[in-house]
């Protein structure tokens, strides 16, 4: 699960998905803006079929809290 986040991610952000780890989040990326942040929750609603509460994207602001989000869901 960890390396389709990753992809998402670095499709969305346009950077190497293997650049992406713990640190990667709204705050190092110059990137990652509003709406590249919405983008990246409806992918990840795409990627997993799932529909995202509106709690939930807004906690999504780092790598280490999609993650979390998505094992929250039991998708681990």
């Amino acid at each position: 699960m960890e390396d389709k986040i990753k992809k998402l991610m670095g499709d969305v952000l346009d950077v190497d998905a293997q650049s992406i780890d713990e640190s990667t989040s709204m705050d190092t990326l110059a990137s990652w803006g509003s709406l590249a942040h919405l983008n990246i929750c409806f992918a990840v609603e795409q990627e997993f079929a799932i529909r995202l509460e509106i709690k939930e994207m807004e906690s999504m602001v780092s790598y280490v809290n999609i993650v979390a989000v998505l094992q929250a869901r039991g998708l681990t």
